[in-house]
């Protein structure tokens, strides 16, 4: 500090020739020692300023990358949550069942009668197999109880193999469900995309959806190549006509 006030307080006008007159050579070194000594203290001020100044701009630099960081991933964050929404949403929202296209239809006859008349319909009138959303639709032509219902079913899972598991667990689902049948009613199975599936009857849902894999079973009874009723399943893939 003594230095810097003195540098700034001399003047070369100040200087009098009367020093130069005693000791020449003395007073050149001491200028030049002053001199060195005011461009060492101003060059240390000069780097004390600009470090600082460095410092804080490295570190609104880094600010800023990751103020930029963190609006990227929240943005990333965002459209990941409405793709999963959009997906959920378009998964569960039920088609229009009345719209669909009949693929083929065919009776189930039992020695000389014919018990009902099944439908199969898709979105656009075709099927391939394992394919959904698609809805059987079963129209009876006799007065079946809900008891014999089930038990024919549970005959046509025994023949195609179901598991013993599975059977349980499907026949305490449609037992609790099903209701007696007559002449005209309508028991029918929505299988939704999703593979979600409900019964209705008579227009109207039966009480809550189907087990997870209850569907596949199910329909395998009229489209399952191991069916017992292989010309039903024929007719209702639209492969064989039917007068009904």
């Amino acid at each position: 500090m003594f230095t810097q006030s003195v540098c700034r307080r001399i003047k070369p006008n100040e200087l009098k020739p009367k020093a130069l007159k005693f000791n020449l050579p003395a007073f050149k070194i001491g200028m030049l020692t002053l001199a060195l000594l005011c461009v060492s203290q101003s060059y240390a001020q000069s780097k004390a300023e600009v470090v600082p100044e460095q410092i804080h701009n490295q570190g609104a630099v880094e600010s800023t990358y990751l103020t930029h960081s963190t609006q990227i991933a929240s943005l990333q964050s965002q459209r990941t949550q409405t793709a999963a929404l959009t997906q959920n949403t378009n998964s569960s929202v039920e088609p229009d069942f009345d719209s669909f296209k009949e693929v083929g239809r065919g009776e189930m006859q039992w020695w000389w009668f014919a018990l009902y008349r099944a439908k199969l319909l898709t979105l656009d009138g075709d099927y391939s197999q394992g394919e959904v959303p698609l809805v059987l639709d079963i129209e009876y032509y006799q007065d079946i109880p809900s008891k014999r219902l089930v038990e024919a079913t549970l005959d046509q899972w025994q023949h195609l193999g179901v598991s013993e598991q599975n059977q349980q667990k499907w026949l305490a689902a449609i037992k609790s469900i099903w209701p007696d049948v007559n002449e005209g009613d309508k028991l029918t199975l929505r299988v939704q995309a999703s593979g979600v599936s409900q019964f209705y009857f008579n227009g109207e849902p039966l009480a809550g959806q189907m087990p997870e894999g209850f569907s596949d079973d199910f329909l395998a009874i009229w489209l399952s190549e191991s069916t017992s009723r292989p010309e039903l399943r024929k007719q209702l893939l639209g492969e064989l006509a039917c007068d009904c």
